[in-house]
Parts: C-alpha cells; sequence; structure tokens
C-alpha cells in the first residue's frame, strides 16, 4: 500500500512539474519582445493569416470590423481593422506633445523600419494631399514579390481652436490592392 502512495505521490509530481513547464513554454511564446526588428517580422509573418493570432477583444464598428490587438508594436493602442473582410490591417498610434516630437517619433520609426526591413524593401515618402502631414511606405523592391504587406508610417495634423496636435500612425497591411 505504501508503495502505491508513493508511487502516485511521485507521478503526480511530474503531472504537475510538467504542466507547470507547460504554462511557462506557453508564456514565453506569447511574451511581447522588446526587439523592434522581431516585432515587425512577428507582425509581418502573421499578415498571411489576417493577423489571426494578434486579434483580440473585437470593437464594434459601423464602417469595418475591428479587433484589439494582442501585441502591441509601440504604446498601448493597437488595433487590426478590415474593411469589407477582405483585406486586414494592423495598426497603432501615438499622439505627439509636440511639433518637434512628432517628427522625431516620425524619423525614428521610418529609420528602425528601414533597418529591420532590409535592402530589398524601397521608401517612397511625400506629404500627405490633404494636410500639412508627412507620409513614408515601404513596399518591397520586386513587384513579384510574395510579400505584398506595406509598411506605412503617417504623422497627421490636427489643428484645434488653440493649438495643433501631432498624431503618428503606423500602418501594416496591403494598401495598394485588396488580397483575394
Amino acid at each position: 500500500m505504501k508503495t502505491g502512495i508513493k508511487s502516485l505521490a511521485i507521478l503526480s509530481s511530474l503531472f504537475l512539474a510538467s504542466c507547470a513547464n507547460q504554462n511557462t513554454k506557453i508564456t514565453d511564446n506569447l511574451m511581447p519582445t522588446t526587439n523592434a526588428c522581431v516585432k515587425l517580422e512577428l507582425i509581418k509573418k502573421d499578415y498571411s493569416t489576417n493577423f489571426a493570432s494578434l486579434k483580440s477583444e473585437e470593437i464594434v464598428g459601423r464602417m469595418s470590423n475591428m479587433w484589439k490587438a494582442k501585441y502591441q508594436l509601440f504604446g498601448e493602442n493597437c488595433q487590426i481593422f478590415s474593411w469589407g473582410g477582405a483585406q486586414h490591417t494592423y495598426s497603432c498610434n501615438v499622439v505627439a506633445p509636440d511639433e518637434i516630437t512628432a517628427k522625431k517619433y516620425y524619423e525614428n520609426a521610418k529609420k528602425v523600419t528601414e533597418q529591420c526591413l532590409g535592402d530589398e524593401w524601397k521608401l517612397e515618402e511625400s506629404t500627405r494631399a490633404h494636410d500639412n502631414g508627412l507620409k513614408a511606405m515601404f513596399t518591397h523592391s520586386d513587384p513579384t514579390s510574395k510579400e505584398p504587406v506595406t509598411f506605412s508610417t503617417q504623422l497627421i495634423p490636427s489643428s484645434g481652436l488653440f493649438s495643433t496636435t501631432w498624431t503618428l500612425y503606423y500602418y501594416i497591411g496591403n494598401i495598394k490592392e485588396p488580397k483575394s
């Protein structure tokens, strides 16, 4: 009888240890990284599944489907949205306290994206059509590439009654044409 109890205790201990180890592995896989290039690569890979592993709580919207993102590229306001269900975009934004800070955010986002993506991606930069903002888009330089994803950062001014605020938006998706 004592041998049976000892065996059961050892078996229970091994089982609990394996569960704890499995929980640690799961937690490690869900923990966000602080490395910007790793973050971009993970999000880019998830583009092909419409960011399925990044979608969290659904946000009710009139014009599009939206989800809170489980994984924040920066800040705490990232989301995934789709227009018509065929094409999904991962988006983050941050409001800057002033124009100088906003331009630093924009330049940093552009620099980090360029460093992380590498030479096979080309940068197209322009001013925004409807305001004095800036827009940078990274697309794969090979038009036949199997990576139709676009990385875009936009700096957008919003004029208020007493001041202008600046918001930096960062998008990962395909803005050129919907996925089929």
